[in-house]
């Protein structure tokens, strides 16, 4: 079984420590800051060995999940969205499609009201391949709530809905909306 790091109390991925870094309310200002960076990069570590898993390249991997997302929501995507959060040029993300249609992981149809544009979705299979191999990770984050009561579950969903509203003001360009 794979070791890995344990960040230094700092956060800093270059820095690793024997122990695990301080449980939230020790007194450090930066707990919670410290610990979201410690989540958002194993988070990265993890989408690289799920892709390794898969035999797929992250890029593919990360595909599927917008598909997979959009179509959850109810928004499907096309191709050229795909690219666009991909941060790809629109020919990059039509060989991405184009492969991993050829592959069984996505399938490609015509928009419902706008015939000459298409959405994609992913088929049983690429959903079944994808989630065989997520499945344990998502059961481990499940049971990381277990043991919270009302008010520590409030608070973390407090937190989280603030760190999604942060990240949604940088990639809007409007730092100042962050927390508001």
């Amino acid at each position: 079984m794979a070791q890995h790091p344990v960040f230094g109390a700092d956060g800093d991925p270059d820095r690793t420590s024997a122990t695990p870094p301080s449980p939230p309310g020790d007194g450090g200002a930066d707990d919670l800051s410290g610990a979201l960076r410690e989540v958002l990069t194993l988070t990265q570590l993890a989408r690289t060995t799920l892709a390794e898993r898969l035999g797929m390249p992250l890029t593919n991997v990360e595909a599927v999940e917008h598909v997979v997302m959009a179509s959850s929501a109810g928004a499907p995507i096309g191709p050229a969205e795909l690219a666009r959060r991909l941060g790809v040029t629109s020919a990059a993300g039509t060989q991405s499609v184009n492969r991993l249609v050829a592959e069984g992981h996505l399938s490609r149809t015509s928009h419902p009201s706008d015939g000459r544009r298409q959405v994609l979705d992913a088929t049983p299979s690429g959903l079944g391949h994808v989630m065989g191999e997520l499945a344990p990770l998502l059961a481990l984050l499940h049971r990381a709530a277990d043991g919270l009561g009302e008010r520590e579950r409030a608070g973390a969903i407090h937190y989280l809905a603030n760190v999604a509203a942060a990240y949604r003001a940088y990639l809007d360009g409007d730092q100042d909306d962050a927390t508001s």
